[in-house]
């Protein structure tokens, strides 16, 4: 889907297709059908400062509500992370926090990238942090179970 159209159940019972119309009817010149693609594009071409923008704008755009930006820039820095490039995944997570601040799992993963580069101690800051934004969460108990493992050595 890359037109984001909800459908009221009075459309649905007189049917009627939203949808249609708005496919029919659309014509913004400046919509990204595969916003991660263009993000990386952005990002490979050193263009952060647009990168920020575009991603903000769209993050705020309705017709982009089908798309979890965090969910998938954070899939991203994982697979960065993962593939051994801590300090690129850094930046990935570090852009996800200027793009989500109140995201306890957007400064749970840049801690986790801190601690897989090295860094222990702004690990730590940042997964308390994290666990001050969602103490009781998911994400504050993934954290305290980091700083656990930080501070057993693990």
């Amino acid at each position: 889907p890359h037109l984001a159209v909800d459908m009221s159940y009075e459309e649905y019972k007189t049917n009627q297709d939203p949808v249609l119309e708005a496919c029919l009817n659309f014509s913004a010149s400046n919509f990204v059908t595969d916003p991660m693609q263009y993000m990386t594009d952005l990002y490979e071409a050193g263009e952060n400062e647009k990168l920020f923008t575009e991603a903000q704008r769209m993050i705020n755009d309705p017709m982009y509500k089908f798309f979890n930006f965090e969910a998938e820039l954070n899939r991203t820095g994982y697979k960065v992370l993962n593939s051994g490039q801590s300090e690129t995944a850094i930046a990935i997570f570090g852009f996800i926090t200027q793009l989500f601040p109140q995201s306890a799992n957007a400064w749970d993963s840049l801690a986790e990238g801190y601690m897989v580069s090295g860094d222990q101690e702004k690990a730590k800051e940042l997964y308390n942090m994290a666990i001050s934004m969602d103490p009781n969460g998911p994400v504050g108990r993934n954290a305290k179970e980091m700083l656990q493992r930080i501070e057993r050595g693990n």
